[in-house]
């Protein structure tokens, strides 16, 4: 699957939702982030330097220029309040990536025309 250029907020959600109580808001920040960053993989809602390779922690963190123990407490708490999954390869998984994006693929046919 190609990069996506954009990724779906819920307006909602975000502003009201557990993410709110259960994120201190640089955590919030970077859950965000995660989110961009799954979009912008070579696998859309999974964070990997290709499909089998996970992208190391110390190279996400610096892509969003935060530091390590700022992404590792985050991902700590996204995975226990089941926001991601971390499979045995280390592969970094957004959960339920296809319900909240299938906006984008929707859109896509109307993409294409505009951009040819």
């Amino acid at each position: 699957m190609a990069r996506m250029s954009w990724v779906k907020l819920w307006v909602a959600e975000c502003l009201t939702g557990t993410i709110r109580w259960e994120l201190e808001p640089d955590e919030r920040g970077v859950w965000y982030d995660l989110l961009l960053l799954a979009g912008d993989c070579r696998t859309a809602g999974i964070i990997s330097a290709n499909e089998t390779t996970p992208l190391p922690r110390r190279t996400i963190a610096g892509r969003l220029n935060i530091d390590d123990e700022l992404l590792d407490r985050t991902i700590k708490k996204c995975v226990a309040s089941g926001r991601i999954e971390i499979d045995k390869k280390g592969l970094i998984h957004i959960c339920s990536w296809a319900k909240y994006q299938s906006e984008y693929q929707r859109q896509k046919k109307y993409r294409q025309k505009t951009e040819d």
